[in-house]
């Protein structure tokens, strides 16, 4: 089950769609294998979730830590682009 980290990003712009879970709760869950976490404080912000579930689900542009209150954006590396 890959664990990845997030990249932790300035606070986006006041029209960015922002995650933001509340503390002990997962901003996604899915039936997937990939947890993502929090690249500052390695708190588990998605779960179990599929590249369907993060990039063809519902849209964000970031999830919002609940415990250390950073930023977070999914890696760059993960985007597939599909031409």
């Amino acid at each position: 089950m890959p664990q990845k980290e997030m990249r932790v990003i300035p606070k986006p712009a006041g029209d960015a769609v922002v995650l933001e879970p509340e503390a002990g709760k997962l901003a996604l869950e899915g039936q997937g294998d990939t947890t993502y976490r929090c690249g500052a404080c390695k708190t588990r912000l998605m779960d179990n979730v599929s590249h369907m579930d993060v990039f063809h689900g519902e849209h964000f542009d970031a999830v919002k830590c609940p415990k250390c209150g950073k930023y977070n954006a999914v890696p760059d590396e993960d985007h597939h682009h599909h031409h």
